[in-house]
């Protein structure tokens, strides 16, 4: 598995080149896992949205997801190892599944503690939304020149495409959020998503402490 980055973005797409799963069918067979925990009524269904299912956040220690979590684990060093981050082990804190319309729209938001998040996208239709992140240079945005154009060295969100079997990990803080999608509203769209935390001690003077 290889590394890429997306330039102030800092996303890491998975895999050498083509960014996807070196096994594209575990992707249905992680379908046919939520669709019978879908069934047996194993999570949430939020009633202000279509067909929006999502598990509870432990699918991380379920047998039927050991195969993702160790290719979410392998990716993960790689990105710890290239920013140098000094630690003990790392791991999957949390991991959780939607299954919703493909057109459901999901505000902006980060995810708090924890260094690294992903995404997995299990089941992508025809022009669903896609997932758009946010630069955080807005936060910090005290001069602001005409440019000549935008690009993805200038824009301030970027909405990469999606695919099935494609993942993506980024750094925790950065905002993004599910843009509509113009797609078969009788299908569904399906990813997987996560969270990476390390353990060890930070021995920093002022700000010493431990990471469980």
């Amino acid at each position: 598995m290889g590394l890429q980055s997306r330039e102030m973005f800092m996303l890491f797409p998975t895999g050498f080149f083509s960014g996807k799963l070196p096994d594209i069918t575990l992707c249905d067979r992680i379908e046919k896992k939520l669709k019978e925990m879908q069934a047996a009524g194993d999570g949430f269904v939020a009633k202000t949205y279509l067909r929006n299912y999502m598990t509870h956040d432990h699918l991380q220690t379920l047998p039927e997801f050991k195969e993702l979590v160790d290719i979410i684990l392998e990716e993960a060093k790689l990105i710890l190892d290239v920013y140098k981050v000094k630690r003990d082990s790392h791991y999957v804190s949390n991991m959780w599944a939607n299954v919703s319309s493909p057109n459901r729209r999901h505000n902006t938001h980060t995810h708090p503690n924890c260094l690294f998040s992903g995404v997995v996208y299990i089941r992508t239709p025809k022009d669903c939304g896609r997932t758009m992140f946010l630069s955080p240079r807005h936060l910090f945005n005290g001069i602001a020149p005409d440019l000549t154009e935008r690009n993805e060295l200038n824009s301030d969100s970027f909405m990469p495409p999606i695919e099935k079997g494609k993942m993506v990990l980024w750094p925790s803080y950065l905002p993004h959020a599910v843009d509509n999608g113009n797609s078969d509203d009788a299908e569904d769209r399906i990813i997987v998503a996560f969270n990476i935390m390390i353990r060890g001690k930070v021995s920093l003077l002022t700000a010493s402490g431990n990471f469980a």
